[in-house]
């Protein structure tokens, strides 16, 4: 294995000399990829029933064992490189460290933000670590999804060659993809915001503490279901592993601090996008991530530029759109009258706060979605981000979710979404934005 590790990759011929803030979807450094790899090789096979790292072990006896084994490897992934570790930032941390949270949600979570706390003032992001370890829970979660999403493909995919029904729980299975994309992208913008720029982006930072825990607890459900349709009985390794990973999630909400998410994000939303308040996105040098004068990095306003994002896209219509392309302008025209109406004066109504920063956190999180299939098409990296067919359906079910309208359906999307999932399970490939190969 080689580079990235994906099957899938497309690369552009000319890429920006800085990654481009919202463009998710680039390469991450290849010795990071290599870390994880070896980590995973640590892990071992979870389908084997001897491995005390295993679905089968972890389910009966905990993680307290892969626990004290792995202490030395999270210590080097936090430490900062200037210190003898390997940190250069939040996005390549989760990246080395994903296989442990893709093995045991819990435990891989309490190991990683008990050490990070432990380093103190001398941390990686000494003035951030609480909001880096806050969001170590959304990235385990997503990490952890996506297992069980992977084990519910598997379960369909054998079954379905004696109950040919089974294969109508692919349908759900896609949606359930593009859901965790959407949960992926997120995460990855806000670990890009944490290191970049800090002063900005905390109300991105927030939405991913509230929005990830749900839906990963919904694709945790959708598994479980789908394994018992499939003939996993109590004693399946896969679906007491699923069933103890479900009953976790409550656990790393609450250690990820979601009542402190939603005050943000309700003390966010007087500032946020009014009339033209997404006008930073038309800065061409500011969306490209290029770098300024003496070749520093510019500071991105995170939630300027993705109300700009959500500004251009409801002005993409025409009279010549159509398909797949008029649905994504109808979404945005709707998640604009929605954005008007959450910083509107109708805001201040009591008893609106909490639902009100649930509903933007679901704003900015379908923001995330069209500026990262934006960048993936500009910067490639992904040929599946890259081709945009995801975006319709995680554009449809965030929609959906906020209990407006309904766009879609988008069939040919859901059909590519479907077959892409499909072709990462043949490919041992990650649920990842990088459809990252995988060991088992």
């Amino acid at each position: 294995m080689s580079g990235q590790g994906s099957l899938l990759r497309d690369e552009r011929a000319v890429a920006p000399a800085v990654v481009p803030p919202f463009h998710a979807a680039a390469a991450l450094p290849a010795a990071a990829i290599q870390r994880a790899w070896r980590l995973e090789a640590l892990l071992g096979d979870p389908r084997d029933r001897a491995n005390p790292y295993g679905h089968h072990a972890l389910a009966h006896q905990g993680g307290r064992r892969l626990l004290s084994a792995l202490a030395g490897i999270v210590e080097a992934e936090i430490r900062p490189a200037g210190k003898g570790g390997h940190f250069t930032g939040g996005d390549v941390m989760a990246a080395a460290l994903r296989p442990l949270f893709r093995r045991d949600l819990e435990h891989g979570h309490a190991a990683v933000t008990t050490v990070l706390s432990a380093e103190g003032p001398d941390g990686p992001l000494p003035d951030r670590s609480v909001e880096l370890a806050r969001l170590l829970g959304p990235v385990a979660l997503a990490a952890a999804a996506g297992t069980a999403l992977r084990a519910a493909v598997r379960a369909v995919a054998e079954g379905e060659r004696r109950t040919p029904g089974l294969s109508r729980w692919r349908a759900s299975l896609a949606r359930s993809f593009a859901d965790l994309l959407a949960c992926e992208s997120l995460t990855a913008v806000a670990l890009r915001s944490l290191s970049r720029s800090p002063g900005t982006g905390r109300a991105l930072r927030a939405a991913a503490g509230c929005v990830v825990p749900a839906l990963a607890a919904e694709i945790l459900d959708e598994a479980v279901l789908t394994l018992g349709e499939c003939g996993h009985g109590p004693d399946s390794p896969a679906l007491r592993w699923c069933l103890r990973t479900a009953a976790g999630v409550s656990r790393v909400r609450e250690a990820s601090g979601t009542a402190d998410c939603r005050a943000q994000l309700i003390r966010a939303l007087p500032s946020s996008a009014g009339p033209g308040g997404g006008r930073a996105a038309n800065r061409p040098g500011t969306v490209r991530g290029d770098a300024v004068a003496g070749g520093e990095v510019p500071p991105v306003d995170w939630e300027a530029e993705l109300h700009g994002v959500l500004d251009a896209a409801a002005a993409r219509g025409g009279p010549g759109a159509a398909g797949a392309a008029s649905g994504q302008v109808r979404a945005a025209r709707r998640l604009l009258a929605e954005r008007r109406l959450l910083t509107g004066p109708e805001r201040g109504v009591p008893g609106a706060g909490a639902a009100a920063a649930e509903r933007y956190a679901q704003l900015l999180m379908v923001c995330v979605v069209l500026a990262v299939g934006r960048d993936a098409a500009a910067y490639g990296g992904s040929r599946f981000l890259a081709s945009g067919g995801w975006a319709p359906v995680a554009l449809a079910r965030g929609v959906q979710r906020l209990g407006l309208p309904p766009v879609g359906p988008f069939e040919a999307a859901q059909a590519g979404v479907e077959a892409e999932l499909a072709r990462r399970d043949r490919l041992s490939a990650d649920t990842d934005l990088h459809a990252t190969r995988i060991l088992w």
